[in-house]
């Protein structure tokens, strides 16, 4: 049986054997694929080095052995590589593997180029918290450091990844016509998601760039920086949903052993994404950077076309695993990862619908999105591995890891949300403002860093050693 490049073996093997797939990549593909999941990989490892830094200096009982510089350092590195470097070096393994998925023929040498730049670029970001560099500052959805390694850093990620969203949409535009040519089926839905993911790349980047064009010089440096990469920031996160949703589309089709359900109006909902990404980086043609972080338009069109398309597909993706009428394959960590993001996807939308104040439940928000999101490229890695001809370290840990890493955010949130009701404010090192209240949910955010570290790290470990060692399938 074959689903998109996929044959998947019989249902009696065991339902962890029903994810691995026995469709043999090219070499080329292959190789590029493994680059891509290692600077992802890596990107993780310096992002869980700077969290457990940033959660302990929360902590009340340890927080004292951290300083206030060091706090902001390490929070600012830990959501620019989590939040930023992670999801869009993922997106490069995405768009190699649907590309190849969805028999697009990719340009090698593009790609080649596009993850030699991330790689340099991630490198160098790194370089300024590591040796406590630099003047931090805590932007939304894209928090800098003021140290030239770090913007150079940045400039070369940002090139990397656009030459390779650049060269997946010119191999999806020569599929789709050679598709048509041929009077074949209209691509997969994952192939038309991740083709959304590279137009909302390089609009963001377009965004970044017209906003640096039309900046107000005299403004104070830290509001310009704010002003520069607010709308950017923004349309990156229909990046970050329309990969979670391949991973969701993914991961139903191959465990469940299924097809997505209603693909004519999941690619309605896809489509209905790029007007909203598009008039998002229009308005910079039209408002000044400045007037745009205050009067809303690009927050509405953000989560306006991301509600549209978003909510849908997840509640399409929430039927298909409720209506699999067979017993369903916890044990199988694409099934798992799946299904601990749909939780976290919901209980971190509510979230920020609930008393969504300046405090600790924005965060408490965020880290639901961002942790759905995660989740969802956790649960594909070990089946990516396997198309590589390679196998997680640990089958146990690969059963049990996402499930760790769900519970151990599950209680960063919780704790966040409880303390931002009663008075934790954002982004602030010490004390000075506790309750006993606000106290208690700073230790149980706490709590869950360390499970979401223990699973972060079972990830990495897991994931990392057959990268390294070339480990291969029996």
């Amino acid at each position: 049986m074959r689903i998109s490049g996929h044959r998947i073996p019989s249902p009696s093997l065991g339902r962890e054997r029903e994810i691995i797939s026995l469709a043999v990549l090219p070499a080329a593909t292959r190789r590029l694929l493994i680059g891509w999941l290692s600077l992802a990989l890596a990107s993780l490892v310096v992002a869980g080095i700077f969290a457990a830094i940033a959660a302990f200096a929360r902590t009340p009982v340890v927080h004292t052995l951290f300083s206030p510089n060091a706090f902001r350092l390490a929070l600012t590195s830990h959501v620019t590589f989590a939040f930023t470097v992670w999801f869009v070096t993922f997106a490069g393994v995405l768009w190699v593997y649907v590309a190849w998925r969805s028999n697009y023929r990719l340009g090698v040498g593009a790609s080649w180029t596009a993850l030699g730049l991330a790689s340099a670029g991630s490198a160098a970001m790194a370089i300024p918290a590591f040796f406590a560099s630099g003047e931090p500052y805590l932007n939304d959805y894209l928090p800098v450091i003021d140290q030239p390694f770090f913007w150079a850093g940045l400039i070369l990620v940002a090139a990397g990844v656009s030459l390779q969203a650049a060269a997946y949409l010119a191999a999806a535009l020569q599929g789709e016509r050679r598709a048509r040519r041929q009077g074949a089926a209209a691509g997969t839905p994952e192939g038309l998601a991740m083709a959304a993911g590279a137009v909302a790349m390089l609009l963001a980047v377009a965004a970044i760039v017209l906003a640096f064009w039309r900046l107000d010089p005299t403004l104070p440096f830290g509001y310009s920086l704010r002003a520069l990469v607010w709308g950017g920031g923004h349309i990156l996160q229909y990046l970050h949903v329309t990969g979670m949703a391949t991973g969701w589309i993914v991961a139903i089709s191959v465990a469940l052993v299924t097809v997505f359900p209603a693909r004519r109006v999941l690619r309605i909902l896809l489509w209905v994404l790029l007007p909203f990404m598009a008039a998002a980086t229009a308005s910079y043609l039209v408002w000044r950077p400045e007037e745009l972080l205050i009067n809303h338009l690009i927050t509405i069109l953000t989560f306006g076309g991301l509600g549209a398309a978003g909510v849908p597909v997840f509640f399409m993706a929430l039927s298909a695993v409720m209506a699999a009428g067979r017993p369903l394959p916890w044990a199988s960590p694409l099934f798992g990862g799946t299904v601990v993001s749909f939780a976290l996807y919901a209980i971190g939308g509510v979230m920020g619908l609930i008393g969504f104040t300046q405090d600790t439940r924005v965060p408490a928000h965020y880290h639901g999105m961002v942790g759905a999101v995660t989740l969802a490229y956790m649960g594909l890695t070990p089946m990516l591995l396997e198309i590589c001809g390679r196998r997680p370290w640990s089958a146990r840990l690969t059963r049990w890891q996402p499930y760790l890493y769900g519970i151990g955010l599950l209680g960063i949130m919780i704790g966040m949300h409880w303390a931002g009701g009663h008075g934790a404010p954002r982004k602030t090192f010490g004390f000075t403002w506790a309750n006993a209240q606000a106290i208690l949910g700073m230790n149980i955010m706490g709590a869950g860093s360390v499970l979401a570290i223990l699973g972060g790290l079972a990830f990495v470990l897991n994931m990392g050693i057959p990268l390294v060692t070339r480990r291969r399938q029996c």
